[in-house]
């Protein structure tokens, strides 16, 4: 029936006054910013779509690196088709203007090599 205040209250020896103590309880601290379900489970949720987000970044991340690693692929095949290509027509364009080659032309068409007298040099 009776509480004990002898650890909550001290007396002073001049006045006769009574002066609660100084001392802090954890209860106090506690209750400043409770832990409740609803905040657990908001921390939940927001871990959760974190999560989500995080991996299926990280997927299609990986996706883009991948077609891109394709088309690299698909364009040094081109690239090495065309340069192939090129080689073969610069060696036709060679054979086209070396001498022999103008020659039979020429005869194939009824030309031939102009006379002494016909040459003029500017």
């Amino acid at each position: 029936m009776f509480k004990d205040y002898s650890g909550s209250f001290i007396m002073t020896n001049g006045r006769n006054r009574i002066r609660t103590s100084k001392r802090k309880s954890y209860a106090a601290a506690t209750d400043f910013f409770p832990a409740t379900k609803l905040m657990w489970k908001t921390i939940g949720a927001m871990v959760l779509v974190t999560l989500i987000i995080g991996i299926s970044s990280t997927i299609w991340y990986g996706l883009q690196v991948q077609v891109a690693l394709d088309q690299i692929g698909n364009k040094r095949t081109l690239n090495t088709k065309l340069h192939n290509e090129n080689r073969l027509l610069l060696l036709q364009r060679d054979l086209m203007l070396s001498q022999e080659q103008m020659g039979a032309a020429a005869q194939k068409l009824g030309l031939r090599s102009p006379a002494k007298n016909q040459v003029r040099y500017p």
